[in-house]
């Protein structure tokens, strides 16, 4: 009887193993916080007013958070990439970290933001340095930039309005060429008894560099709309921009101007 028991366990283990082996499952979300993850296609790529590719898109990043305290603080990491096609760089790459949540007291009407952002170029070569960015006119100077950000959000306006201010600073900006300040208002709302939402906002960019050749400031300008089908945003959107100068020259030029932009994401 031992023997016979002993054969058919034999017999019948392999099979067993097999189907706790089978039944490993890698786990669904990290154990503390909460990972996610962004995809969008573009017509066109647009920062501030400034074209970025002068064609398609294709965009996306991983963000982690984790709560600190609870509606108050949230803290988190990210990256972000997009293709580019300006000026021969090939790859945008952003690192940006920072907390957010609600304001105390307030937290049915306000919502804060703040952080630190790293815009790199992989692949990019090094720009010969002018002298204007205090080299001494030898040298190079890197691409990539940082900024300082925060921004503060109303929520719970009548017709659902919501309304949004945001400030970046950088002491370099792109290729050291100009330190820089940014403001926006933004603001959104829901059409009545419609799927669709419009937007809009309106930015300021300020440099305090007194070089007429790196120095700059203008305006850029964006309205549109966005609705959800099967499970993806899509959008269209308005650009552009007045008072346009990276060269100094108080004109609008190639990278600013006009521009109409599609686009659909998806977020998970």
């Amino acid at each position: 009887m031992i023997k016979k028991y002993l054969l058919v366990g034999a017999l019948i283990a392999p099979f067993t193993l097999a189907d706790r082996a089978n039944s490993f499952e890698f786990p669904d979300k990290p154990p503390f916080g909460e990972l996610s993850a962004n995809v969008s296609y573009y017509t066109n790529y647009i920062w501030r007013g400034e074209e970025q590719t002068g064609g398609l898109a294709i965009q996306g990043g991983f963000d982690y958070s984790v709560t600190l305290l609870d509606t108050y603080i949230d803290a988190y990491v990210g990256t972000w990439a997009a293709n580019l096609n300006t000026n021969g760089f090939g790859m945008e790459l952003d690192y940006y970290g920072g907390f957010t949540g609600a304001i105390p007291a307030l937290e049915d009407y306000l919502s804060y933001d703040i952080g630190i952002l790293y815009y790199d170029y992989p692949g990019a070569s090094s720009q010969e340095s002018d002298g204007t960015d205090g080299t001494g006119g030898s040298g190079t100077r890197g691409m990539e930039f940082l900024e300082w950000y925060g921004s503060v959000g109303i929520s719970g306006l009548p017709a659902d309005l919501g309304i949004s201010y945001y400030f970046g600073y950088s002491p370099t900006g792109f290729a050291n060429n100009y330190d820089y300040t940014y403001h926006n208002i933004s603001a959104e709302i829901p059409v009545p008894s419609t799927p669709f939402t419009l937007y809009g906002g309106v930015g300021f960019t300020d440099s305090d560099t007194a070089s007429t050749t790196t120095g700059y400031g203008f305006t850029d300008y964006k309205v549109g709309t966005t609705t959800s089908i099967f499970g993806l945003d899509w959008g269209i959107e308005y650009t552009t921009t007045t008072g346009y100068a990276a060269s100094g020259v108080d004109a609008d030029t190639t990278a600013g101007g006009q521009h109409v932009v599609g686009y659909v994401s998806a977020s998970f």
